[in-house]
Formats: structure tokens, C-alpha cells, sequence
């Protein structure tokens, strides 16, 4: 029955017209977006004023302050859609887009809450006016042990129908071959949803963004999900974050590009950064003394940064 809903309301949205522009489309891990309440059905005890951290209000705000001034820098208008990752709820959501300047960008919340364990789930932000929503669903993933679920929203934006994928996989913590195989459940559990899409609307312009915990050229990727460089099948994806250069977060030293958009093959992409069609978003106010992503703690030490990871962004043109 939702699979049919999903069918007919994207078949419907190619009927749909609109004035065509471009669109920034941003995907941002925001690391640990937490309020400073205690919910028992969580495990938010490390982001509570009299735990280790001394996680307080300001400092919370202060938080806040720093991704919206990121979210609405990153292009001259603010982005039509937003993904984010690591947020702990929608109260904390609709605090952030009270927050100045994402207060006047007419944002609508589309968040369901995860079986994640610590209570971190993603969430789509759309302009209501650029992109029409008509659809959302979370699927949950099958994986050994819970992890966040995937969003799936469905609408129109200038005329098209779009089929938009929110997603952050499970991590590499105890190691990257023993926690491989979960990542790879996701990839192909998504990578079915897609081919469910196209399969009845080949017209659906679909985009996967998320915290993959996985580069490029990883087989969760390329294999799984049939993302790369340089699609061969009318049904791949294409991955304009093969060719950026370093990445959007540092573990051990190295430079990852965790953090991913991927498009199928009909979404046309703008140039960014002369021929590369995504971008990091790299503003001094995110970055350590170092040029690596400043992290809000590290260990239990404060560092007053919005996240270990930077914001990554694509535009889509007509």
C-alpha cells in the first residue's frame, strides 16, 4: 500500500509545473545535536548540564548559531533542501530554524524519530515554496543492531518529480571490515527503493544524501548502491564527490569523504568549483587552527565548534 502511494503521488507530481531555478541542496552532519533535557528513552546522559561534558544552554545555543550561520552562507539564497544527521529530535530542530538568520527562510521539518540507540536521527528540511512536498516514509533498517533509519520523501520541484533519500549509516567503530557488511545492508536496501522508483517513473529525478561512513569508492557505494563516477546503466547514480578534493571530516589524521550526495543520471548539476559539479563548504568559522572540521567537544574537553564534519552541497539547475 505505501509503495503505491509513493508510485502514484510521484507519477502525479510530473504534472506539476513550476519556474524553473537553481537549487542548493545540502547534507550536514551536525555531531551530536542534543538539547540539554533528559529523555529516559535515549542515552542522552553525556549531553546533560551535570554530566562530564556540562553541556548548558549557552553552549547549546551557541551550537545553534553556528550551523545556521553555515546553512545560509553556503549560497546567495538559502538552500531548498537540507539534510542533517546527529539531531536528537524535532524540538531541537525547530530551534534551529528559530535561530537567526534561518528564522525568515521558511523551512518545513520533515523528521521521524530512530531505534538508534542514542536517540540521533536524520531530518529533511525543504522550502515549501521551491520544493512540493507530498510524501514521506522512514525505513528501517535491517541490520544485526539498530541503527538510524533512512528518510524517504517524495514531491516536485520545478515541475520534476523528486525522490529524496536521508540517510547515515552505521559507523566504522570496531573496525572497518567487521562493521562493512552493515553499511552494505543500508546501501542495498536503499538501492531497492530507488529501482522501485525509477522502475515506474524512469522521469523521477532522485537524490541520496547521508553520512555514508564510507568514501566514494567503496563498495557500499559502487557496488550497493551503483554510485559512481562515471555511470554506465540508465538506472546508476552518479557521484560528483569522487572528484572533490580532500574530504568533510578527519579521523586518525585522515581526511574522509563520509559525507555523500548522489543523484540519478536526469538530475542536472551545476558546476561548483570550476568543472566539479559538489562542494565542502570550508568557512573559517568551522575549522580548527589546523583547516580540519572543529568538533563541539573532543573527549569531554569544549571546543566550541558546530561539528566534527563540514557541511557538502550540490545545485541543481533545470
Amino acid at each position: 500500500m505505501i509503495r503505491a502511494l509513493i508510485i502514484a503521488t510521484l507519477l502525479a507530481a510530473s504534472t506539476l509545473t513550476a519556474s524553473a531555478q537553481k537549487h542548493t541542496v545540502v547534507f550536514y552532519n551536525v555531531e551530536n545535536l542534543f538539547d540539554t533535557l533528559n529523555d529516559p528513552t535515549v542515552a542522552d546522559e553525556e549531553f546533560l548540564p551535570l554530566a562530564d561534558r556540562a553541556w548548558s544552554a549557552e553552549r547549546y545555543r551557541a551550537k545553534l548559531q553556528l550551523i545556521a550561520n553555515a546553512l545560509t552562507d553556503i549560497a546567495p539564497q538559502p538552500p531548498t533542501l537540507i539534510g542533517l544527521a546527529e539531531v536528537e529530535n524535532r524540538a531541537i530542530i525547530q530551534d534551529l530554524l528559530q535561530t537567526a538568520p534561518l528564522e525568515d527562510a521558511n523551512y518545513t521539518i520533515c523528521h521521524y524519530d530512530s531505534p538508534d540507540e542514542r536517540g540521533i536521527d536524520v531530518a529533511l528540511l525543504y522550502q515549501p515554496d521551491r520544493f512540493h512536498y507530498i510524501g514521506s516514509r522512514a525505513i528501517t533498517a535491517t541490520t544485526a543492531s539498530p541503527t538510524r533509519d533512512m528518510l524517504t520523501v517524495w514531491g516536485d520541484m520545478d515541475g520534476h518529480p523528486t525522490f529524496i533519500v536521508v540517510v547515515h549509516w552505521p559507523s566504522r567503530i570496531g573496525g572497518v571490515r567487521f562493521t562493512e557488511s552493515e553499511r552494505r545492508i543500508c546501501a542495498r536496501q536503499v538501492r531497492e527503493v530507488v529501482d522501485s522508483v525509477m522502475m515506474q517513473n524512469p522521469a523521477t529525478r532522485i537524490i541520496v544524501m547521508g553520512d555514508m561512513n564510507d568514501n566514494p569508492r567503496n563498495k557500499s557505494l559502487t557496488e550497493d548502491l551503483r554510485a559512481t563516477r562515471r555511470p554506465t546503466q540508465p538506472t546508476d547514480l552518479y557521484n560528483p564527490f569522487v572528484e572533490v578534493r580532500r574530504g568533510s571530516s578527519v579521523y586518525d589524521g585522515r581526511w574522509n569523504k563520509y559525507d555523500n550526495i548522489v543523484v540519478s543520471i536526469n538530475t542536472p548539476l551545476l558546476p561548483i568549483d570550476g568543472k566539479r559539479r559538489a562542494a565542502i563548504y570550508r568557512h573559517p568559522t568551522l575549522l580548527t587552527r589546523r583547516g580540519t572540521p572543529c568538533p563541539t567537544y573532543d573527549g569531554i574537553d569544549y571546543k566550541g565548534g558546530a561539528s566534527d564534519h563540514l557541511p557538502v552541497y550540490i545545485v541543481i539547475g533545470k
